[in-house]
């Protein structure tokens, strides 16, 4: 299991400012607001970009310097100045209650209404590696502001956080459409052999709304199958353009790997109100990517968040086609009805005890598995047409889908991996026996040109790398059927030795050069095992070269041994030579 971030502990090591007067940390500044006069004598708190992305962030830990105690059980600060941010949330440590947090923003130099955070119920599973032992509030969007003021009331933890970020907008956010988003052929080896499924719908990646991947912790986690889709909203604001999506969606990302510390994104999939899909979580879209959105039922569901919040608006029209066609693309890869329900073992959330199977709609809304209003009222209302729509949608598409090949012995690939050989493929055997398979041979993923027989002779250019064949076995009038199917092991070439040896008094020096075959890219790397009479020493080859000297020496002829000990491109080899030292 990799090893997950812990927010607070890093977090004190210099991300969080814990303030015990004001204006004594870092990352305040001395700066005022001139223009608003409940910010005289306030330092600012200023964001600044982390991981060298291009996403502003701050944690303040709220002691009693900024946010006192005002009554029994209920702290408030001043009118506190920052630099520009958009989203705000709060995290604290799990065991440290459930503080009632309220807060208001000041933008374009006015002060909004008070709005209450409320409590982040899309979780991680205790048993995934993820759980951090942070728990905090949803993550709001509030557009540019440069002012807040916070309320608590119940009880103030005594780690509670303050979070702000902001993810400066690029360029190229207002120009991402879903319209040339099409089905990868990925996704379709991932169906090889089974029945046609729905087709997928056009869904925007992770490069298209900017995710950094160096900020996902350890490698995606996959469940062994479907059983529900769990439908979310983000509770962010409902006035955003097509423009701020692929940002808004950066904030959430930065807010659940480094202040949740979770390993990726948490939902598998967001819809924006203008109908675009969008790739969550890292891993696949046509995989059973487990995710860490619905506390206790992540291990046989995926997630879809519709941002907004829908408490306070209907969802449009497009928002819910888009839901729709994703759902039904989802469910039907695994055979699930979306008006059916389904047995699921809980794995412990605040609504149903481990190990309880529970009775579950097969599309629902997050507070049927949680203590949360989440989904919203209005979306939640609109979970039967969504159901009643993905079922037509399925059922529409079965009705009228052509027949499909069906796989009834697998392809293999055989022969070695090694330059200069021969690969070939036994197709198998299929169903209708007269369709035809067709071939394409990858190298690193990338299809080789002219490479479309079902033999393959390996050239210089395939040393070092991984060999792949795509079968498609077609029929007119037949769905196809894929299987991509990899070669054992990394294509590698034999390596040459060649020794000079020179004998001086009582010494001896071998010069080795290990060479790969005319036309193979890079330089030798490994170790080579010197052995002179007795004596032996293994070195490291650098640009395929080393240089071992040997002292104390008898005057005499000695023979000189050198093997090569081989590198994943290239096989072992050996020399031998002879050396006269005086």
């Amino acid at each position: 299991m990799p090893t997950r971030r812990r927010p607070l502990l890093k977090a004190l090591a210099g991300g969080v400012v814990a303030i015990g007067a004001v204006g004594a940390a870092a990352k305040l500044s001395g700066s005022q607001d001139k223009s608003a006069h409940e910010f005289a004598g306030l330092p600012t708190l200023e964001l600044s970009s982390s991981y060298g992305s291009d996403v502003g962030s701050l944690e303040v830990r709220l002691g009693d310097a900024l946010l006192p105690q005002v009554s029994p059980h209920r702290w408030r600060s001043a009118h506190l100045p920052t630099s520009t941010h958009s989203m705000v949330a709060f995290t604290w440590h799990a065991n440290d209650g459930h503080p009632h947090i309220h807060i208001r923003s000041r933008v374009a130099g006015a002060w909004r209404p008070w709005q209450r955070l409320p409590i982040l119920h899309d979780l991680p599973d205790d048993d995934s590696g993820e759980s951090t032992g942070v728990v905090g509030t949803e993550l709001v969007w509030i557009g540019d502001s440069d002012g807040i003021q916070v309320q608590v009331a119940g009880s103030r933890p005594r780690e509670l956080t303050l979070v702000l970020l902001r993810p400066a907008p690029r360029p190229g956010d207002g120009m991402v459409t879903a319209s040339r988003v099409g089905v990868g052929r990925s996704d379709r080896a991932s169906r090889a052999a089974v029945d046609p499924a729905v087709p997928r719908p056009a869904i925007l990646t992770r490069s298209d709304w900017g995710a950094d991947e160096s900020w996902r912790d350890g490698t995606p986690s996959y469940n062994s199958t479907i059983q529900q889709v769990h439908v979310h909203h983000t509770v962010n604001s409902n006035d955003y353009s097509e423009a701020d999506v692929p940002a808004l969606i950066r904030g959430m990302y930065r807010y659940h790997t480094s202040n949740l510390g979770w390993s990726d994104i948490g939902y598998n999939f967001l819809v924006d109100r203008f109908g675009r899909l969008w790739v969550g979580r890292a891993g696949g879209a046509a995989r059973p990517v487990r995710g860490a959105h619905t506390l206790g039922f992540n291990a046989t569901s995926t997630g879809v968040s519709a941002i907004g919040n829908f408490e306070l608006v209907t969802p449009t029209a497009a928002m819910l086609s888009a839901i729709v066609r994703v759902a039904a693309w989802k469910l039907d890869l695994y055979g699930r009805k979306p008006m059916g329900h389904a047995e699921v073992l809980s794995e412990g959330s605040d609504k149903y005890r481990s190990r309880q199977v529970v009775d579950l709609p097969v599309i629902d809304g997050h507070r049927d598995t949680n203590d949360t209003a989440c989904p919203g009222q209005h979306l939640y209302d609109s979970l039967p047409l969504i159901r009643k729509r993905a079922a037509a949608r399925i059922d529409k598409f079965h009705a009228t889908a052509q027949p499909t090949v069906t796989i009834t012995q697998a392809a293999a690939v055989t022969g070695t991996p090694a330059l200069g050989e021969k690969l070939t493929v036994q197709p198998g055997a299929f169903t209708p026996p007269d369709a035809t398979p067709a071939y394409a041979w990858l190298r690193d993923g990338a299809e080789i040109v002219g490479a479309s027989r079902a033999s393959y002779r390996t050239v210089p250019e395939d040393v070092g790398t991984q060999l792949t064949v795509r079968v498609d076995v077609t029929k007119p009038g037949y769905q196809s059927a894929t299987q991509l199917l990899t070669v054992d092991g990394l294509v590698t070439a034999p390596a040459t030795v060649s020794l000079r040896t020179i004998g001086r008094r009582g010494r001896a020096v071998v010069h080795i050069e290990v060479t790969a075959p005319p036309g193979v890219a890079g330089t030798p790397t490994g170790q080579a095992t010197v052995r002179i009479h007795l004596r032996t020493r293994t070195v490291d080859l650098v640009n395929g070269r080393a240089t071992p000297r040997f002292r104390s020496f008898l005057p005499g002829q000695y023979t000189v041994n050198v093997d090569y000990l081989g590198s994943p491109s290239l096989t072992p080899a050996a020399a031998e030579a002879s050396v006269t030292i005086k």
